[in-house]
């Protein structure tokens, strides 16, 4: 893809400073020149047998997945007889990627709301934050602005990642959280009551606030728990070379989360989080070495989180953080995706699932598991795609390009609260169909 058409797709996700990144000698595969080993697509999940007086088998109640505390378990009932068991199913593991080549996907269009950056729902309304400021809240035929922040955020700009990036409800008192930059080009997370459907402006709290050292790479995205940990997605903020995402003392270039506080503006430390003490990182981070992870879905069942990290000059990355691995460097800017950029990383990096070039596309979209979403082919795969069109699925024998329609710009996924997929668009919302 030509250098003319990147820029002319990339209207949400091009910064207008582009981060030089400098190489140390010939780009390899891998650490030393080799390929890194192929890393899993599959969920680990422990399986957990539980006792009762007849055979049955479940599948698990959705679970936290990114918190220890909501695994899934359940006590023995010594109360009655132990004769049989029933065991408690993992969920479905990717499906193999033969079920993709009869699939056809589609979109159906259920919004014309433009430049959308996030979804989230409480009910079924659905608040959709758009990146010039407007945030709409859609229930049935009602759309009504919930929330304006087009004073508060930068004017919006073609080519420019500043904006409302991110849009969330804490499941614990539904108030409204929503990711911008301000006209300082700032990042702020803020969130108001919400009073009939529409933000109470004198109840505004400021959750969190991250001094940008540019003008791109913000990440935004932001997804709570079912116990209200938030999860935010922060760049490396475009102004380093990407070296503020190694940089310790920084929000910047990773996966955060934290607690925002019930009664009062701020946050607390989750205590299971890796760097909880603050001694080795920053406690709020969870993963670092990202360079705009615009991008990520949580699979509830298992706490993988699918990352998409936006790339410089060479490629686009699909990641995933695993529990297991919470506290991991992704390695920008060493690495950008499998391909060294610089000497010097630290040991136990984590690489990509899969990574692509910029002759395929532009600006990758990570997206969501697909449990009982309403595709049976796709059930247990991870669906993602590009901005500028192309879409994957993530399978048992590795990822694979589907047979799908096209929206005009795609800026992220999101999940309804019956487990369908949607896909965010410049022209609008969308529904992941089966033609």
């Amino acid at each position: 893809m030509n250098s003319n058409l990147r820029s002319l797709v990339l209207p949400i996700l091009a910064s207008v400073v582009l981060a030089a990144c400098q190489t140390d000698g010939p780009t390899a595969r891998g650490v030393d020149g080799k390929i890194p080993d192929p890393v899993s697509t599959l969920p680990r999940v422990v399986q957990t047998t539980v006792f009762s007086s007849s055979t049955s088998t479940s599948i698990p109640p959705d679970s936290v997945g990114v918190d220890e505390q909501n695994s899934v378990g359940v006590e023995p009932d010594t109360s009655k007889p132990s004769s049989t068991t029933s065991t408690t199913l993992p969920p479905a593991l990717p499906p193999a990627n033969s079920q993709f080549s009869d699939l056809k996907l589609g979109f159906e269009q259920i919004s014309v709301i433009e430049k959308v950056t996030g979804i989230a729902w409480l009910g079924d309304a659905m608040f959709a934050s758009t990146q010039p400021g407007p945030i709409f809240r859609i229930d049935g035929e009602t759309v009504e602005v919930a929330l304006d922040l087009t004073a508060d955020t930068h004017r919006f700009q073609p080519g420019s990642e500043r904006g409302v990036l991110g849009v969330a409800i804490d499941p614990r008192n539904q108030r409204l959280f929503v990711n911008y930059t301000d006209q300082n080009d700032d990042t702020l997370v803020v969130s108001y009551e919400l009073e009939d459907g529409v933000a109470a402006l004198d109840s505004r709290r400021e959750v969190l606030f991250i001094d940008q050292p540019g003008l791109g790479h913000n990440g935004g995205r932001l997804y709570f728990d079912r116990v209200g940990n938030l999860l935010i997605s922060s760049g490396d903020g475009g102004a380093s070379s990407g070296w503020d995402a190694q940089d310790t003392t920084k929000l910047l270039g990773s996966i955060l989360r934290v607690t925002p506080n019930l009664d009062s503006p701020g946050y607390s430390i989750p205590p299971d989080n890796p760097n909880a003490d603050g001694i080795t990182d920053r406690p709020e981070v969870i993963a670092r070495g990202f360079r705009n992870p615009w991008s990520f879905a949580v699979d509830e069942p298992t706490g993988d989180i699918w990352i998409g990290d936006v790339g410089n000059t060479m490629v686009e990355e699909l990641s995933v953080l695993r529990r297991v691995d919470w506290g991991a460097n992704f390695g920008w800017p060493y690495f950008e995706g499998n391909t060294r950029k610089n000497r010097g990383e630290p040991e136990n990096l984590v690489f990509p699932v899969y990574d692509y070039g910029h002759d395929v596309g532009v600006a990758v979209m990570a997206g969501y598991p697909c449990r009982d979403c309403g595709i049976s082919k796709l059930d247990g795969a991870i669906l993602f795609g590009d901005m500028s069109g192309p879409i994957w699925a993530v399978g048992s024998d590795g990822v694979s390009r589907l047979d799908a329609e096209r929206v005009h710009i795609l800026t992220g996924w999101a999940q309804g609260p019956d487990k369908s997929l949607y896909a965010l668009a410049y022209n609008g919302i969308f529904k992941v169909v089966e033609r």
